[in-house]
């Protein structure tokens, strides 16, 4: 399901949600608003935004990555418009529900601390009047709040890829040097024993000669 399904979501419980009381479960009370289902969907949609992020930042970004910006702005603020009309702009009902929703994620999921921020993202630019929420709410700001920090975030995380990528090519480049150092060590040691065995042959062979020599000589005496 695409963030525009996840929006289309949203948008479908609305009508529904003024019917029920304020509090616990004023959307998760829809079948397709179920906090479990759009946490899985909300997932995929954060790691398409990522993508989108990293794709904006990248050096060698595609063409695509061009409008990458724009279609983000477009999926969060469609998204979160929603949820907050969905709300009848009650700003506690939103907080509730994105807690919900972010609750079933796995607790140490970068999913799940992604949703709490989006969560509180729009709650904290929610005001008191609900009626200002659903009429004019201002999703501009609060999307591209979360654009700034996301493409800090990836950039963050490129670094230290980055840094972890050097410092293992160093790692690796050092233990090569180590062993050619050691080879080289080893081959000078090898030779040295080759030497100095050629070395002891030949002075053998000289003592050799020399006491066959003295015996002819004595021979011939």
């Amino acid at each position: 399901m695409s963030s525009k399904s996840v929006a289309l979501s949203v948008l479908a419980c609305a009508s529904g949600a003024a019917a029920l009381s304020a509090g616990r479960g004023f959307l998760s009370m829809d079948a397709e608003m179920q906090p479990q289902r759009v946490a899985k969907t909300l997932m995929r949609v954060e790691d398409e935004w990522s993508a989108q992020a990293l794709c904006s930042i990248s050096s060698d970004a595609a063409e695509e990555c061009s409008t990458a910006a724009t279609s983000f702005q477009k999926s969060c603020s469609t998204i979160a418009s929603s949820v907050v009309r969905a709300s009848s702009g009650q700003r506690e009902n939103v907080v509730e529900y994105m807690n919900d929703v972010c609750t079933e994620m796995e607790k140490q999921d970068r999913h799940r601390a992604r949703c709490v921020e989006f969560g509180q993202l729009i709650a904290g630019a929610m005001k008191e009047d609900s009626y200002e929420n659903r009429e004019h709410f201002d999703v501009s700001s609060l999307c591209t709040r979360l654009w700034t920090r996301l493409t800090k975030e990836e950039a963050a995380g490129m670094a230290q890829q980055h840094a972890q990528e050097a410092k293992a090519a160093a790692t690796e480049k050092s233990a090569e040097e180590a062993a050619d150092a050691e080879e080289a060590k080893r081959h000078v040691q090898e030779q040295a024993k080759v030497e100095a065995a050629s070395k002891q042959a030949e002075a053998e062979a000289k003592v050799a000669e020399e006491a066959e020599a003295k015996a002819k000589t004595e021979e011939e005496a």
